[in-house]
This record gives structure tokens, sequence and C-alpha cells, in this order.
């Protein structure tokens, strides 16, 4: 199952910008590991804003924890297949 959802990560969605920045400086100061990412196209039109952050799923138990103690804001946790390229606007 693990082969499975290998390339499975946690996007979290947000009304706004601000509410997705609060949560990355929260979830950074908890010394949980986040990145700040484009939201993605398959949310189903979950994202009211463009930004979302992008959780591993071996973090995302810590990271609902963490949410939930802190009562911090989001929309949705959507699980999706890793949208992110490596190579995708890279010109050098």
């Amino acid at each position: 199952m693990e082969e499975k959802n290998k390339h499975i990560r946690y996007y979290i969605l947000f009304d706004n910008h601000t509410q997705g920045m609060m949560l990355h400086e929260l979830l950074d100061k908890q010394g949980l590991p986040n990145r700040i990412a484009p939201a993605p196209r398959d949310t189903d039109g979950k994202a009211a804003c463009g930004m979302a952050l992008l959780i591993h799923p071996d973090d995302i138990d810590a990271v609902r924890t963490c949410i939930e103690e802190n009562h911090a804001e989001y929309v949705n946790i959507v699980p999706l297949e890793n949208q992110l390229q490596k190579k995708r606007d890279r010109y050098c």
C-alpha cells in the first residue's frame, strides 16, 4: 500500500493568503515540515486563494493536530498526487 501512495501529498487550502501565511508560520514554529505551493487545479473549486501548503503524508497527522490545537483557519485538506514539476518554469 505504501507504493500506491508514494506520490500523494496533502494540500491545505485557504480562503485568503493571510490564513495560509499564519499557518505556515505556526507550523514552522512547531518544527513541522511544510512548503508554500500554488493551489493545485485538481481541487474541485475548493481553493478560494491561489496558495496552498504542501504537506508530506508522514507529517499530516501532526499537522492536523497542530491546526486543531491552535484553531488555525483553513478551507480544506486535499490529498492529491504531487502536483509539483521540477522542470516547470525553469529557464536555465
